[in-house]
């Protein structure tokens, strides 16, 4: 369907509940004044203080805007802890229609992944995800060429526009790998030690959910939604520091063993009711709803 189409079909529908997931924006309101339905939801799956931070030239227009937009819905449901955080801190919305349900998937296919046994021949970190600034990947292949080659490899999975452009950077490095798009993620992370998360902005991060099912340590850029998820299961670094992620790199290489294995351990059983916990509060709230 086309935008025009789906406008169309909700004014013909007139729905008891929307939920709406794409971005607010100033073109949007006029649309949502429109639309005739008993109870709106938006699932803020877009901003959070990373992309404020990174991408909003004018913070007062794009916050008036946010405003408007979440002042038409009856709930606004955060993805994350620190979304919610920075969306309450900045006075976007009124705390009494704000509900946190952190994102999830199905995660069976990671829980099958065998714990670490022993370490890889050369430590090996595993990254993947669209190829776009947002996704930190030129500052993580400029950390691993800080560091002496032979000390560690790159695993880096995905496609986007920024592909030639990362490959250009990473002038033929002999440890850093492009593996294009990945298919079977669980056979892709199994071949690992921890997985590196170096987003610039990252409301939620279902990379690090699946890493952390996976039981695998993460190191994550200390942002939005993923800087939660590496408590007790991995290593936090200041966001868009390619020191502080050669840091980061070097801290998890020189952390025993045993130690990754723990992290791998904990991240997995953080994940373990992930999904559950989902369907559960999307329950709640639909039920305050009715």
């Amino acid at each position: 369907m086309t935008q025009e189409q789906v406008k169309a079909t909700i004014q013909t529908w007139q729905p008891d509940l929307l939920v709406i997931n794409s971005a607010s924006s100033w073109r949007n309101i006029p649309d949502v004044f429109t639309w005739k339905a008993r109870a709106r939801i938006l699932v803020e799956h877009h901003y959070s203080a990373g992309f404020e931070k990174y991408q909003v030239p004018s913070a007062w227009r794009f916050r008036t805007m946010l405003r408007l937009n979440y002042g038409l819905m009856d709930r606004v449901v955060t993805i994350s802890q620190g979304q919610q955080y920075w969306m309450q801190s900045s006075e976007l919305v009124g705390q009494e229609k704000v509900r946190l349900i952190r994102s999830s998937r199905h995660l069976d296919q990671f829980f099958l992944i065998p714990e670490k046994t022993k370490p890889e021949t050369l430590f090996t970190l595993a990254a993947y995800g669209r190829f776009t600034h947002q996704k930190g990947f030129d500052c993580l292949i400029e950390a691993v060429q800080l560091l002496p080659v032979g000390s560690v490899q790159l695993l880096l999975g995905g496609q986007g526009q920024d592909e030639a452009l990362l490959k250009a950077k990473a002038l033929n490095h002999p440890h850093i790998h492009f593996l294009g798009k990945i298919d079977d993620v669980p056979s892709f992370l199994n071949r690992c030690d921890a997985v590196v998360i170096p987003s610039r902005w990252e409301p939620w991060g279902n990379v690090c959910l699946e890493a952390r099912a996976a039981a695998r340590p993460v190191l994550v850029s200390d942002v939005d939604g993923l800087s939660e998820q590496a408590q007790n299961c991995g290593i936090s670094f200041e966001s868009g520091s390619c020191e502080a992620l050669a840091d980061g790199i070097r801290q998890m290489m020189n952390t025993s063993f045993e130690q990754r294995q723990f992290w791998g351990r904990q991240g997995r059983l953080s994940a373990t009711h992930a999904w559950d916990d989902y369907v559960n509060a999307w329950e709640q709230v639909l039920k305050e709803l009715k």
